[in-house]
């Protein structure tokens, strides 16, 4: 007798729990879909800590970037009705950017779950960004600021918060119940977590991404796994209409310009547009080919990233649509394959060891196509959580190397605190010269909400100091900028 799909689906579980094993992940919401039907969703483990009720299809996830291309489609829809062009300049609709680049040429933070500015400062601080990283549009590099955006662009044409916008434009229509961009609704909540070292789990705290913050397009999205499924159900039926029909509407449908939403702008690093490239708010992935691009396993040696075979009826213009979400907390996974308007989505809710949602996903989808899923993905998950532990110990070693003093401790050091929070208010040590550092500690940074950094830098505090005491200082936050240089404000007269 042939093992029906929900069998295979089902003998997933026990790779499935011992990736959770592995990541220290609390608990995981599951679903897949197939020919535009759920067929299977299951839940392991527990909603919170603090609290033994279990997992179910309605517990309510900040789902992060997994609804990044929600905000594409709120573009999408602004299109269709004539208040947005997709070629026209920003500035059009944010007067305050003055840039004269690329960036505000072309058409359409926070830190350890604080927000550090807010969103009414967004335009200045984009304004303030010099070309630090790349060229516009040579090269990929995934961006927050961007949502940060389009979301200002969204409440300007609309005069609605963001969130309200999407949820009449979008959620409504399609009878989602407990989708928002604003605060998390009910009491069947999924608590955010962060694995410690040992693999046993923590709860944090974080930022709920909400319209006000500014942050709400990129990654303030909350939604159960039903709602969930029953919207990447809804995508793909309309995009499956608009590529058949050449057109960008279907009826009873609040998705328009699919076509376009769906389509590579840009190549990925070290990869070609018709193989891996962004599209608005979502990767695709030719197969045979990588998924792991977008999730924290993308961190893994280029060589040991699995890669994903195709199936014989797809062949190799199979294509998935794809993206993680990755936030203090939260870590998931979405993957859609248009052909056979099939998808699975996986939920998790700890900042982990190793990304399981990744690695689990392709699990299931390797049941749904019908091909040999990547090889050796338990193996791979043990190396690469033995890899994050490392880096950290790595870190910590070369802020040790770079010491060339030998400093006693002072009854009162060095404090660093950003606008008087807590959660990023740190004790200085001095490293060297007018350097000073903040201690390693991978478990009590990720129970502050911050999210897996290995960059050196960002422990390190430069002082700028003349003869009348402390000019400024210097702080390399963000891997892809140089080092931001704030001025300090009033007379001279600290010393160090």
């Amino acid at each position: 007798m042939t093992t029906s799909l929900l069998e295979r689906l089902e003998a997933q579980s026990p790779a499935i729990a011992e990736l959770l094993r592995l990541s220290g992940v609390l608990g995981v919401s599951l679903g897949v879909f197939h020919h535009g039907q759920v067929v299977h969703t299951a839940h392991m483990g527990q909603r919170d800590v603090r609290n033994p009720e279990t997992l179910n299809d309605d517990s309510v996830w900040c789902s992060a970037s997994t609804l990044n291309i929600v905000a594409a489609c709120a573009v999408a829809r602004l299109v269709s009705d004539g208040l947005l062009a997709w070629d026209e300049p920003i500035r059009n609709h944010l007067p305050g950017l003055r840039r004269r680049d690329a960036f505000g040429e072309q058409g359409t933070g926070q830190q350890n779950g604080e927000v550090l500015l807010p969103k009414t400062q967004f335009v200045d601080m984009v304004d303030s960004m010099k070309q630090k990283v790349k060229p516009f549009r040579s090269t990929f590099v995934y961006s927050k600021w961007n949502a940060c955006l389009i979301q200002l662009i969204v409440e300007k044409v609309t005069g609605q918060e963001f969130g309200s916008y999407v949820s009449d434009a979008i959620f409504m229509p399609l009878g989602l119940t407990t989708t928002t961009f604003e605060e998390l609704p009910g009491q069947n909540v999924v608590g955010p977590h962060f694995a410690r070292t040992d693999g046993s789990s923590g709860p944090i705290k974080i930022n709920l991404y909400n319209s006000s913050t500014g942050l709400a397009a990129g990654c303030g999205g909350k939604s159960s796994l039903k709602d969930h499924l029953r919207l990447c159900m809804a995508l793909l039926h309309a995009y499956q209409h608009q590529t058949a029909n050449e057109v960008d509407s279907t009826p009873d449908s609040p998705f328009t310009h699919l076509r376009t939403v769906f389509s590579p702008c840009i190549a990925l690093p070290r990869s070609q547009l018709e193989q891996e490239a962004y599209c608005l708010g979502v990767y695709r992935t030719r197969l045979p080919g990588n998924l792991s691009c977008g999730s924290l396993n993308g961190g893994l040696p280029r060589n040991q990233i699995p890669i994903f075979e195709a199936n014989e009826q797809g062949g190799s213009t199979e294509e998935v649509f794809h993206h993680a979400g990755l936030c203090p907390g939260y870590v998931h996974a979405m993957m859609l394959v248009p052909r056979t308007q099939s998808g699975v989505v996986v939920l998790t809710n700890a900042t982990p060891l190793v990304d399981a949602s990744d690695f689990s996903t392709q699990l299931l989808l390797s049941v749904l196509l019908n091909v040999r899923p990547p090889e050796n993905l338990l193996g791979l998950a043990a190396r690469s959580v033995q890899m994050q532990l490392g880096w950290y110990t790595q870190m910590q070693a070369a802020l040790d190397g770079l010491k060339t003093l030998a400093v006693s401790e002072t009854k009162t050091g060095l404090r660093l605190s950003c606008q008087g929070m807590p959660n990023t208010t740190y004790d200085l040590k001095p490293l060297g010269g007018d350097s000073f550092f903040w201690a390693v500690n991978r478990d009590l940074e990720l129970s502050g909400g911050s999210l897996v950094d290995v960059l050196p830098q960002f422990h390190v505090i430069h002082f700028e100091v003349d003869e009348r005491g402390v000019r400024s200082l210097s702080w390399q936050h963000d891997h892809l900028m140089k080092a931001d240089v704030f001025q300090k404000r009033g007379e001279w007269s600290a010393r160090l």
